[in-house]
């Protein structure tokens, strides 16, 4: 990953704040069309798949601390309080 920008927000894994982020290079906002995105190979019934790299979100973070992949329901978690509630 060559160019990112900086998210400030602490790491769940360790704490490291600002973690890494960029738009995820391998979907279009976290979602793969399976015809390459040419209609008149998408058949009739097929849906877009979830892309695998990003886990629909259509962005990665990562620490670059300890090197571990953040998704977003991550980073909601460790900013809200013990109750759950932001």
């Amino acid at each position: 990953m060559d160019e990112f920008e900086y998210d400030d927000v602490a790491c769940p894994f360790c704490g490291h704040s600002p973690i890494h982020f960029q738009e995820c290079g391998y979907c279009d906002e976290g979602y793969i069309d399976p015809a390459d995105e040419d209609p008149i190979n998408f058949a009739e019934g097929e849906e877009l798949e979830l892309c695998w790299e990003c886990r629909g979100q259509g962005h990665v973070r990562w620490c670059p601390k300890c090197d571990k992949d953040i998704w977003d329901d991550q980073v909601v978690w460790e900013q809200t309080d013990s109750a759950g509630c932001p």
